[in-house]
């Protein structure tokens, strides 16, 4: 399974907050057969200097409305669909643990279901800590979430729906109007009249089936003439390029 590198609106890669560092994928891909079972692993250590409680539960997530209730999004795996072995972990300073969750796809389940599973960093109190005395102050909490998929056959079809530029970016706008969920690593070529005059690479990208996203591609200051943005997605199955003319005055 591919390593994510970039952010995922949570926070896709190595989760830091708090002293807790994700070190597992936080992007949890299993094929499951319909009606099957499959089980995943998460990897958590504590690398702070103190005792520290995370809390652990399962939402829906949506493009563009965030977190919601499980059962709630079209495709969620739903309340029956995943089983975590703990709901709440104590980890010692520079303890590692791994937690397991179980999958169970429904029986009809053609393309990709999801949920999505939030790691909660809390304080530790007194007797949990083995330390005495009360604690006061303010802390402040960052979640992190583990979005598990199950899927089965179907098949992603990415649709650009659009393009526009702001603030300095140049944002595309797609849908993955397929039933199979499509991870691609993005790149994107700038082209003038004497040739590319930009290009790189802009990490990786998850398209949920049915939801729409957003790719931002940082411009260079170019020069005034007419150019032509390319942006181009590719998992090593399916490739998409979508592309727009701009105009420098």
């Amino acid at each position: 399974m591919r390593r994510l590198t970039a952010l995922f609106a949570l926070a896709l890669g190595l989760a830091w907050a708090q002293g807790l560092l994700v070190e597992s994928d936080l992007v949890q891909a299993l094929e499951v057969p319909p009606g099957g079972e499959a089980w995943g692993v998460v990897r958590l250590r504590n690398a702070g200097q103190t005792p520290l409680a995370v809390s652990l539960s399962l939402e829906d997530y949506r493009e563009g409305q965030g977190f919601l209730p499980l059962g709630e999004a079209p495709r969620s795996l739903g309340p029956e669909g995943v089983r975590l072995e703990a709901t709440r972990l104590l980890l010692a300073p520079g303890e590692v643990r791994e937690v397991g969750f179980q999958v169970r796809a429904p029986g009809n389940l053609e393309g990709t279901r999801y949920a999505a599973l939030l790691l909660t960093p809390e304080a530790v109190g007194p007797a949990e800590a083995g330390g005495g005395g009360p604690r006061v102050g303010l802390q402040l909490v960052q979640r992190y979430a583990v979005l598990v998929l199950a899927s089965h056959g179907g098949e992603a079809r990415v649709v650009f729906t659009g393009a526009r530029f702001a603030e300095g970016r140049l944002i595309f706008e797609g849908e993955n109007q397929g039933s199979r969920y499509y991870y691609p690593q993005a790149r994107y070529q700038v082209v003038g009249a004497g040739g590319v005059v930009a290009e790189g690479a802009l990490g990786s990208f998850l398209f949920l089936p049915g939801e729409p996203k957003r790719l931002l591609v940082p411009l260079p200051v170019l020069p005034p003439g007419e150019y032509l943005v390319v942006l181009l997605l590719d998992d090593g199955v399916k490739a998409y390029a979508a592309r727009t003319r701009l105009s420098v005055r």
